[in-house]
């Protein structure tokens, strides 16, 4: 058997020297210093642009405004100012705070911002945000004074006053960003310090508001899910005004069969108090869920669900970026039957749905009017079809609450199919609780099966109903010519990770069926699994071997860890095989990538050249922003730093490397 090993060598990219402690303005491109309070800055530029849509030479960056300060009037830098179009006139200020500020700072805070829209004639909306808490105004001139209150909005370019409150869906935008997290982390924040709660019930009482905004954005008409007047912003009678239309919403929720089960542990209701209801609402209801990133709504929605879910029985987040290399390597296509017998909360098959639909994307956009953006019409077509490829995919795991997350994750991403069951994905199938289970999810039934299953001597599975159905939990014994024999007797315990591999393999079909499966090295090295390699080699072809770097899982763990893409043999291979006393020889696809993104303290790591040097390349940012999943490009900053990782190369180099086998 041949290896054949792909190098992730770099792309050569011109590097420019970055001074020390600088980064790269987003609007103006020059060096500003780096620090917390520009952070949010270069954030907020970022959400102008791409969310609010305003040009870039609209925006201006320390931009002088008159300010007075007693009889005085002295001239103040705004550290961002959209003008009104094709003036110089501001129209939005926007003040930007530490991230430990608050809005209440005398110094800094929302009441200076609210002088400086008083003394700005021609600004008529301002902005304080210290990156998480965000706080908005609006200004109207009376003959003899000046009212500046709270809203929930600016305008988006184009738009004008009505559009402040969420009357129309044309409103909704895309998240981009850290915006959506902000927005997460706020409600987050907000109900503990206003609702209170166990942890537990706060979060699942957060996902019933989930489940009611995705239904809204499901449905025709106006918004439900929405503040729709400064007296449902600011008064009690508006807070129980927007309550009792979330409320139906969930009830809407409630009665649909495939939410069947979903919060029966429940109560009807909304246990929130108005307020608290209002306020997640008014921080959530301009954006597009549907259509927002799997990246933005997954970094967001992973912030609520990792501290109250995540357990300590191996149950960790999968990096984004090892789903993405694993789902790339394997390449599905829409009606594939993907499963994942450990799904958590659903990494692998929220990614996986996103690749087919993104796929689907693709092959409709070439017949829409406009490209870049469907009518309502054409959308449904496509919507309609990624539905469908979402009876395709399952998941299964034993932690119940586990299994709603992923739900909630998967609708979330624009599926609401059911395939999801709280079941344990190492008992045989046959045996499941659920009859609808059972009937979807049976051995040698898949295309393709992803899974990061549990794994460590901490969790070793004992039960002799789950042991007996697999050939590894057998004892097994070395032959005379080197091979090895399974015995008839069985372990007393066993690795579950052992068991998954051989599960993985089994629910694939035979000849064609996939596996892409995350498992510590010690499989793949110690002596005392060269068994389970043997059961491997026997029973698969191996089409790829990715050795992740350490710090893949770091902090949480440092297991060290390989992400193997096996292709299960047909029975006609395996007795040809057998016949001839030797496997069948072929290439296997290697690489060591040295990075993946991070330091042994989850910190980003950037790219750099031989000199030591940065790489700042700010052309390439836009690409990166109008990238697909299917793409898989390292993440760019808007400051043009280029994230260290070498995961998206190995995932090209691999289907380069199918293609050219299929060449020769």
């Amino acid at each position: 058997m041949s290896n054949t090993i792909k190098a992730t060598n770099k792309d050569a990219i011109k590097s420019i020297e970055i001074p020390d402690g600088k980064i790269a303005d987003f609007i103006t491109g020059n060096w500003v210093k780096e620090t917390e309070q520009e952070q949010v800055r270069q954030n907020f530029e970022r959400t102008l642009v791409e969310e609010y849509e305003y040009p870039s030479s609209d925006i201006k960056v320390d931009f002088a405004i008159k300010i007075w300060e007693g009889d005085k009037q002295k001239t103040k830098k705004g550290q961002l100012v959209v003008l009104k179009s094709g003036t110089e006139e501001p129209l939005v200020l926007v003040l930007i705070a530490s991230p430990k500020a608050n809005p209440t700072d005398k110094k800094n805070g929302a009441t200076e911002l609210e002088q400086w829209l008083v003394d700005v004639s021609s600004a008529e909306y301002g902005c304080w945000t210290n990156g998480i808490e965000t706080v908005y105004f609006q200004k109207r001139k009376a003959k003899f004074e000046t009212d500046v209150f709270p809203v929930n909005d600016f305008p988006r370019f184009g738009e004008d006053a009505s559009s402040i409150y969420t009357t129309d869906r044309r409103r909704l935008r895309v998240a981009t960003g850290n915006n959506l997290l902000y927005a997460f982390k706020r409600c987050h924040d907000y109900i503990h310090a206003n609702q209170g709660g166990s942890k537990e019930q706060i979060f699942w009482e957060f996902l019933k508001l989930l489940f009611a905004k995705i239904e809204d954005e499901s449905n025709a008409g106006r918004p439900r899910f929405a503040i729709r007047s400064a007296e449902e912003r600011n008064t009690s009678d508006g807070h129980k005004e927007v309550k009792l239309r979330v409320e139906d919403l969930f009830k809407q929720v409630r009665k649909k069969n495939e939410f069947s089960g979903l919060f029966d542990a429940q109560t009807d209701g909304l246990l929130f108090n108005p307020e608290t209801i209002s306020y997640i609402v008014a921080q959530l209801e301009k954006y597009d869920f549907i259509h927002s990133s799997v990246d933005v709504k997954g970094v967001a929605y992973e912030t609520i669900v990792g501290p109250t879910l995540e357990g300590t029985k191996g149950e960790f987040f999968t990096p984004r970026n090892v789903v993405k290399m694993t789902v790339k390597m394997l390449d599905p296509n829409p009606g594939d039957r993907i499963y994942d017998p450990a799904c958590g909360t659903g990494g692998f098959i929220v990614i996986g749905f996103n690749y087919i639909s993104e796929k689907l994307r693709q092959k409709h956009k070439v017949t829409w009017k406009n490209p870049n953006k469907p009518t309502e019409e054409e959308e449904k077509v496509l919507f309609d079809e990624i539905h469908e490829s979402g009876y395709n995919i399952f998941g299964t795991d034993f932690n119940a609450n586990l299994v709603k997350a992923a739900q909630m994750n998967m609708i979330m991403n624009n599926d609401g199919r059911g395939g999801l069951f709280a079941e344990n994905g190492l008992k045989d199938p046959s045996t499941w609780n659920s009859e609808e289970a059972r009937k979807k999810i049976q051995l040698g039934s898949m295309d393709f099966v992803m899974a990061n299953p549990p794994f460590g001597a901490k969790i070793k599975i004992d039960s002799n109903e789950i042991l007996e159905h697999y050939d590894l939990a057998h004892k097994w014994s070395k032959t005379s010519d080197n091979k090895w024999q399974q015995e008839t007797n069985l372990k007393n315990a066993l690795e579950p990770e052992v068991l998954f591999v051989e599960r993985c393999i089994k629910l694939l079909k035979p000849g064609t069926g996939k596996c892409g499966i995350v498992l510590p090295d010690s499989i793949l090295s110690n002596p005392g699994y060269a068994y389970v390699r043997y059961w491997i080699l026997q029973n698969c072809q191996v089409l790829a071997s990715v050795d992740l770097p350490v710090e893949t899982f770091l902090p949480r763990t440092g297991t060290q860890t390989s992400v193997l893409i096996l292709r299960r043999k047909s029975d006609q291979e395996k007795l040809m095989e057998s016949m001839s006393g030797q496997m069948a020889t072929y290439d296997i696809f290697m690489a060591s990538p040295k990075t993946v993104g991070k330091d042994r303290r989850g910190g980003f790591i950037y790219r750099k050249d031989n000199q030591g040097k940065e790489i700042v390349t700010r052309e390439m940012y836009k690409p990166f922003a109008e990238s697909t999943i299917l793409d898989f490009m390292p993440v760019v900053e808007t400051t043009g730093r280029i994230v260290d990782d070498e995961l998206p190369l190995v995932a090209n180099e691999f289907l380069k490397f199918k293609t050219k086998l299929k060449n020769e």
